[in-house]
């Protein structure tokens, strides 16, 4: 009996060191674009509207990204996306809704930018053509446009609680 006791103990401890070291494993560096690593949510405007982004630190040398839009308890959109940082500028591909995957190429640095910022575009595309990510203190933003400049939306996001 106390083998069986000694065998399921030690098969225990085998078994929680093994979820410990997938829970805990080696993980990429976040890298340049890590101030956008977490989850990020809005303050609910005028109509209570939220809007949540979630990304993950690079695996692989992409990081995934999801967001969503609720108004009350109902889902009023979502996006599926990834940002691959393996070439020598990073892709920014978004699949809002669903629909068709639309790849958005890292602009040339711009030396007049924050620090942590990164702006993708894509000139083919109807709308957004530019897609701009900055830290701003310990928030996120985003500004999406033309590449002119015009017809911009801001998204501001905290940290979620």
């Amino acid at each position: 009996m106390a083998f069986l006791s000694l065998r399921f103990a030690a098969a225990a401890v085998i078994g929680v060191a093994a979820l410990a070291a997938c829970a805990t494993g080696p993980q990429e560096a976040p890298g340049r674009l890590g101030f956008m690593v977490g989850c990020w949510q809005s303050k609910p405007d005028a109509d209570g509207r939220v809007n949540k982004e979630v990304w993950s630190a690079p695996q692989g040398g992409i990081m995934f990204g999801w967001a969503t839009a609720t108004l009350g308890s109902q889902l009023a959109s979502f996006e599926q996306s990834r940002i691959d940082l393996r070439g020598t500028r990073a892709a920014y591909t978004a699949s809002p809704e669903g629909q068709r995957p639309v790849i958005f190429t890292e602009a040339a640095p711009d030396p007049a930018a924050p620090r942590n910022a990164v702006r993708f575009e894509n000139a083919e595309h109807d709308y957004p053509q530019r897609i701009f990510y900055r830290a701003n203190g310990s928030d996120l933003v985003a500004t999406i446009s033309k590449l002119d400049g015009s017809r911009p939306v801001e998204y501001a996001w905290s940290r979620c609680s």
